[in-house]
């Protein structure tokens, strides 16, 4: 609820601080006492749009602040979705309006954006007359309105909460139907790599190793000739090295026989002779492996260009080929795997869309009956507010897409829309082309009266809502306001002493001059101030017997 409202230099008022309590708060006043001013000051600090203009004369900037208490999740939400502490008990709003067009918000001491503002006002006060701040004119609302009025809030979040769930696997399988068709198109050179990687079977070292055998067969005439020369030296014939070493070995077996001294020498000679022949028998053995057929090196140049062929494509070492052809395995077995993925994500997708569609039918059909419900409601309402000729309608129709189609969002199937017609004969319109203020502000009255305590928002206002009705329909319209206070505190601006009497906070709006200047300040009244003011409005009279004796009688009986 609203606790507190401090005006400074805004229009007619200096400075004057107004409280307000718990169920019915009616202003009063006369014509031109600047009743509207109250309300437009109001506008300011729930976020509505500011006009320097209404800075008083003389000053520089205005300053609107207000005091609530924190009654609601919602709000609680709110704050706490704004980092500020969602625990406390009072909000403090504080708005500044200066000429230069430039203006401030702060809320519990921290700047804050206008559109923050506005955000955080419509949790807080919901508005209904004259003024921009009616819900009534929302589309969005009505649906609210409905929901609430056939406590259908839960079916309606799981209708969100499926819309949600579609939405999401939607976009999964958009994103994953781009990725598939990107792989889809690398497929066919991803296969190739595969194949050609497996079918060039690269070894580690085996590149290497092929390049020292055609070095050595590029080298095989040199090496050739030089191994002939060697054995050439070394034959035990035609004079060879070996045959006459032999023949040295034995001539030192007999010096052996007649010298015993030089065995030592003859068995180091032997020595050297058997080792000379070893490596003789080796240089032999390696010619006979230099040996290759003619085709053999054509077959490793041919396998050595397989290898380069890869590593280029593929490289730049054998480890990065592998790593590649790994990759490549990965990224087919992605697309299969995707493609499966795909299918059951559609799967999927086909039961939420069921499930969304069967839900919203439901809650359309209860929603039809919520309206029926809704439009007796308030039309009953609305009879006894004089207004016994008007038609209200709670027009729902299937949201439908360019072709023609069946479409399902947010909020299920339906568009959800209050029709009006304030007089008999004239067609069903929609609220905000056919309703007057007055008009709108008696049809609210109805729905919240309808609603009682199923809507959230804990302050209402009502500006001229007696427009063009009288005593006995202002009586009307006192009582349902008195009631609908159980549920929320109501400040209401009337000039009907049939609706005053129900208050349970009257203040009066009074208009006085000083120092040559047209003030306007507010004031709670006490009872029998409250007699005076029910005379005033009653006759104009605040003294005379009879005027005074038949506002104590309307007093007397507002309060059985």
């Amino acid at each position: 609820m609203i606790e507190e409202l401090h005006i400074r230099n805004f229009a007619l008022i200096d400075e004057t601080t107004v409280q307000f309590r718990e169920g019915l708060n009616i202003l009063t006043g006369e014509t031109g006492a600047g009743k509207s001013v109250l309300i437009g000051a109001l506008g300011l600090v729930l976020g509505g749009k500011a006009d320097s203009g209404s800075i008083r004369t003389g000053c520089d900037e205005a300053e609107i602040s207000a005091v609530f208490t924190v009654g609601t999740q919602e709000i609680r939400s709110w704050l706490s979705d704004h980092e500020l502490d969602a625990d406390e008990e009072n909000l403090i709003i504080r708005r500044k309006i200066k000429l230069s067009g430039r203006g401030s918000v702060y809320i519990q001491s921290r700047p804050f954006t206008l559109a923050e503002l506005g955000e955080l006002g419509k949790l807080l006060v919901d508005v209904h007359g004259q003024h921009d701040h009616q819900s009534l004119f929302s589309i969005e609302q009505h649906r609210r309105f409905l929901d609430k009025s056939g406590k259908l809030e839960n079916e309606n979040r799981r209708v969100q909460t499926l819309f949600n769930k579609l939405k999401e696997k939607t976009e999964e399988i958009r994103v994953l139907t781009e990725s598939l068709v990107n792989i889809e198109k690398e497929s066919e050179l991803l296969n190739h790599s595969i194949r050609e990687i497996e079918d060039a079977a690269l070894k580690e070292g085996e590149e290497e190793e092929i390049r020292n055998s055609l070095r050595r067969m590029e080298q095989a005439e040199q090496i050739y000739g030089t191994i002939d020369g060697l054995l050439a030296l070394l034959p035990e014939n035609r004079g060879g090295a070996l045959s006459s070493l032999r023949r040295g070995m034995e001539l030192l077996e007999k010096l052996k026989e007649m010298d015993p001294g030089s065995s030592g020498l003859a068995e180091r000679y032997s020595n050297a002779f058997y080792e000379l022949e070893d490596i003789s028998d080796s240089i032999s053995s390696l010619n006979d492996e230099l040996s290759f057929s003619p085709g053999e090196k054509e077959t490793l140049e041919d396998r050595l260009a397989v290898i380069k062929k890869v590593l280029r494509k593929y490289g730049p070492g054998i480890e990065d080929v592998l790593a590649y052809l790994e990759e490549c395995r990965i990224k087919i077995d992605q697309l299969d795997n995707s493609t499966d993925r795909l299918d059951a994500l559609g799967s999927e997708r086909d039961e939420l869309e069921k499930e969304l569609i069967d839900n919203a039918m439901r809650l359309s059909d209860a929603r039809k009956k919520a309206g029926a419900a809704l439009e007796q409601s308030v039309l009953a309402v609305l009879k006894t507010l004089g207004m016994p000729s008007s038609e209200f309608s709670v027009g729902i129709t299937q949201k439908t897409g360019d072709q023609g189609q069946a479409l399902c969002g947010l909020n299920g199937l339906d568009r959800v829309e209050f029709l009006f017609s304030a007089n008999k004969g004239e067609p069903l319109k929609p609220l905000k082309e056919v309703a007057s203020g007055g008009e709108l502000s008696r049809v609210m009255l109805g729905i919240k009266s309808a609603l009682a305590g199923s809507d959230g928002i804990p302050v209402l206002v009502f500006d001229e809502i007696d427009a063009g009705i009288g005593g006995e329909v202002g009586s009307s319209i006192g009582r349902h306001m008195k009631k609908l206070a159980g549920f929320h505190q109501i400040l209401c601006i009337t000039h009907l002493a049939s609706i005053a009497v129900y208050a349970d906070n009257h203040i009066k709006v009074r208009k006085t001059e000083h120092d040559n200047r047209t003030l306007t300040d507010l004031f709670p009244l006490e009872q029998g101030q409250k007699v005076s003011e029910i005379a005033r409005m009653l006759s104009g009279d605040s003294e005379g017997d009879a005027s005074v004796s038949h506002a104590e009688e309307l007093l007397r009986s507002a309060s059985i």
